[in-house]
């Protein structure tokens, strides 16, 4: 049995909630009030957080959508089967980064304005961005996300940008293709595990828009969504993945039967200028406008012949995304130039009225 002080047992419970199942509740106290903590760890406990780290890595990837037989072109052929089927097992190394994360989540009590930042510049690892991931996956929406999205460390990290654009949304550096590098290196396999997690972070943001009646709200999430994918859909590309972008139908798929003002349900109640809401309600069609990318791509899967180098390829990435298919593709389309075009006067209005002619006074 590992003796451990009270500071290290607290560490070791937020990090099995944050490795585990995602369950905010059990450690809320430990988030929200300031607790004493380790200035370092004694060897048992240093033991028992890499057990945890790493037992946890596997798990929550297999739960996050690891065990399903997907296609994906983590070879040029593409392969087929459960996330350990596709890839060797990769190494997984921590730093000290999730340490001082751990350590400053005790410390600080995050639902209190103006608590001490997050102080690490240490470039993360591909296993600590799953850490990070999982940190703000524990916190949305909580009292403690605003506190978290704050730090630079979650601001450059480029998987929490992707899975959290509405926690990012003040965020003074855009993501760029470059940021997406290290998550498409080997493979890619991180990416490929969270497409399931992805899918719902992604359907959430959407599913939330209608309850936003502030118009600058509205717009900051528009432009954090339309960066970020941006970036990622670029960095993509350029890396002949474009299978990872799935989990964008997914999220948006089942959304795209409703009428296009359910997205911008808010605004009615919003006493802002017409411009004001105009511009809202075309940034709320960020992610409608992404998949216009994907349609693209879609189109050229279609005219790829058959004795092309990349049939077989563009055959696969037709049928996995046959769901969508040509008629969702024109169905997103036209619920973004609805969102696009609903609030917009048919003829700019000048900030100032003119006088009146002399003909026209009485």
């Amino acid at each position: 049995m590992i003796r451990v002080s009270p500071s290290e047992y607290a560490l070791l419970t937020l990090a099995r909630a944050v490795m585990g199942p995602g369950h905010y509740a059990p450690v809320e106290d430990l988030l929200r009030d300031r607790h004493a903590h380790p200035a370092r760890l004694s060897p048992g406990a240093a033991r028992a957080l890499r057990d945890t780290l790493s037992k946890g890595t596997l798990l929550s990837l297999a739960r996050t959508g690891g065990w399903r037989r997907r296609f994906h072109l983590s070879t040029p052929e593409g392969r087929t089967g459960r996330l350990w089927e596709r890839h060797a097992p990769p190494p997984l190394r921590f730093s000290a980064l999730c340490f001082h994360t751990l350590r400053w989540l005790l410390e600080q009590p995050l639902a209190v304005h103006g608590h001490l930042p997050l102080d690490v510049d240490a470039e993360p690892t591909t296993a600590d961005e799953l850490f990070l991931y999982r940190v703000c996956r524990l916190v949305m929406g909580t009292a403690c996300a605003q506190g978290v999205g704050a730090q630079p460390q979650f601001q450059r990290s480029a998987l929490c940008r992707l899975g959290f654009p509405d926690l990012f949304t003040e965020a003074p550096v855009r993501p760029t293709p470059a940021s997406f590098a290290p998550l498409l290196a080997q493979g890619g396999w991180l990416l490929e595990a969270l497409q399931d997690d992805l899918a719902l972070r992604w359907r959430a943001v959407e599913e939330a828009k209608p309850a936003v009646g502030d118009p600058e709200k509205l717009v900051a999430l528009g432009h954090a969504q339309e960066h970020v994918l941006g970036a990622f859909l670029g960095a993509a590309e350029a890396a002949r993945r474009r299978d990872l972008a799935g989990f964008l139908l997914d999220a948006l798929r089942p959304l795209l039967a409703r009428p296009a003002s359910r997205w911008v349900a808010g605004l009615a109640l919003s006493r802002a200028s017409l411009s004001s809401r105009a511009e809202a309600s075309r940034a709320a069609g960020a992610g409608l406008r992404a998949l216009g990318r994907l349609a693209a791509w879609d189109a050229e899967h279609r005219a790829v012949r058959f004795f092309d180098d990349d049939y077989d390829v563009a055959q696969r990435l037709l049928s996995e995304w046959s769901s969508m298919g040509e008629a969702g593709f024109r169905l997103a389309a036209e619920r973004e130039r609805e969102l696009a075009t609903s609030l917009s006067p048919s003829e700019p209005i000048p900030d100032t009225l003119p006088p009146p002619s002399s003909e026209s006074a009485p």
